[in-house]
């Protein structure tokens, strides 16, 4: 099958990676394979039975695709992800493994996956959300769906008869996560503004009375951007009997933090279990997030072995260590007041091109506390050229640290 690279406006290719000098002759295969190895040599990516490139031309085909994805930054505002980064000062530290396991918690002082950076994010992200630290479990996983996974899991384990209801707006990835658990899944219909319809979710509830609900709240939904109404969707499941509610705060829960009439999206608001991303608002340069859940609701790890010298009620035991000492170096340097300020600077942004897009004469939607601004979707090359997500009829760009007021200036130029 052959596979082409979709061409973009700065004249590269999606990966960046242009045919590399033909590399010396490794001679026919062995065991006659020289079909295979003739076709693995003719891609420039291709893994062939012996090396047959130098690794300094691996290397460089590694560069340029780095190169491709860092000139991305100055058109890419449809998703969710951070590109201000620059953790280069970290290069040096890529000659040791970077394993954490089991739970963060004190351990054997002794061993050195027992570390310290990612008590302290899970603490910080635990005061944001209006938890108490002293009574809140929590660790770094690898995204958001885990941390989904993770809400949902703690959830089935204390209500075992209990469907998952979610907002048919929530991320694909919860209805995964039902299946996965081998829960019953309710998707519940959404208002005009993408928020879940508390008034839907309560009939839904009161057609399975007595069984308790697992509920996924969005703060932010994929596409509209979208927050529901923690105090109310909890409200709403009082025919179900107990309540499990976990919130999916991927981007917006950083971001209704901080905003100027901030909604309810915490502990504080009737959250039991929430997740957080950390290459999102936060901005680590790999896929990464938090899960924080009232500690008494966890299911006991059980016995873990002698050998990991640690308690583990995580779903991946083995975790990326690395992610969270990243996640603390820019907490870290950011504080507080520097996570507000970066909120308040991407909603300045987010409400200019809102502005710009309803003077151009387009229809244009957003939640005061989101990043996100959905207007009418524009011809197909204003959306490749700016890497925009588009659903049906609509398209949105998302304010994150790297899109300027100047970035929405150049892209409305083209929307014009």
């Amino acid at each position: 099958m052959l596979v082409t690279t979709p061409s973009y406006a700065d004249g590269g290719t999606s990966d960046g990676l242009a045919a590399i000098p033909p590399a010396r002759s490794a001679g026919p295969a062995p065991g006659g394979r020289l079909g295979a190895a003739a076709r693995d040599r003719a891609d420039s990516l291709g893994i062939a039975d012996v090396p047959w490139t130098s690794a300094a031309e691996d290397g460089e085909l590694v560069y340029r695709f780095g190169a491709a994805l860092r000139r991305r930054r100055e058109t890419s505002v449809g998703y969710p992800v951070n590109l201000d980064l620059d953790y280069r000062e970290f290069g040096g530290l890529l000659d040791v493994l970077w394993n954490t396991v089991g739970d963060p918690g004190p351990g054997d002082p002794s061993r050195p996956d027992r570390q310290p950076f990612e008590r302290h994010v899970v603490r910080f992200l635990c005061r944001l959300a209006g938890g108490d630290p002293a009574r809140t479990y929590g660790y770094v996983t690898s995204g958001g769906t885990e941390g989904n996974l993770f809400g949902a899991h703690v959830g089935r384990q204390r209500l075992p008869q209990a469907p998952l209801y979610h907002s048919a707006a929530a991320h694909h990835t919860v209805a995964r996560a039902a299946a996965l658990l081998r829960m019953e899944a309710v998707a519940v219909p959404t208002r005009r503004d993408g928020s879940m319809d508390v008034r839907a979710l309560r009939d839904a509830c009161a057609r399975r009375a007595g069984r308790g609900a697992v509920v996924v709240a969005t703060i932010g939904t994929t596409m509209l951007g979208a927050i529901d109404d923690l105090p109310a969707v909890r409200a709403a499941t009082a025919p179900a009997g107990e309540c499990h509610l976990h919130v999916d705060g991927a981007l917006g829960a950083l971001v209704a933090a901080f905003a100027p009439n901030p909604p309810a999206w915490g502990f504080d608001a009737g959250a039991d279990t929430l997740t957080i991303s950390g290459h999102k608002l936060i901005g680590v340069p790999m896929p990464c997030g938090v899960v924080l859940a009232r500690d008494h609701l966890v299911p006991s790890p059980g016995t873990a072995g002698e050998y990991l010298g640690a308690s583990d009620a995580t779903l991946a035991c083995s975790r990326n260590a690395l992610a969270a000492v990243f996640l603390w170096y820019a907490l870290r340097r950011l504080g507080r007041d520097g996570l507000a300020a970066r909120v308040a600077r991407c909603l300045s942004v987010a409400a200019y091109a809102e502005r710009r897009i309803a003077a151009l004469g387009r229809r244009s939607l957003r939640n005061p506390a989101s990043l996100t601004v959905v207007f009418d979707r524009p011809a197909p090359h204003v959306c490749r050229r700016w890497h925009l997500a588009v659903e049906g009829h609509l398209a949105h760009l998302v304010a994150m640290p790297h899109v300027t007021h100047e970035t929405v200036d150049r892209l409305l130029d083209d929307l014009a």
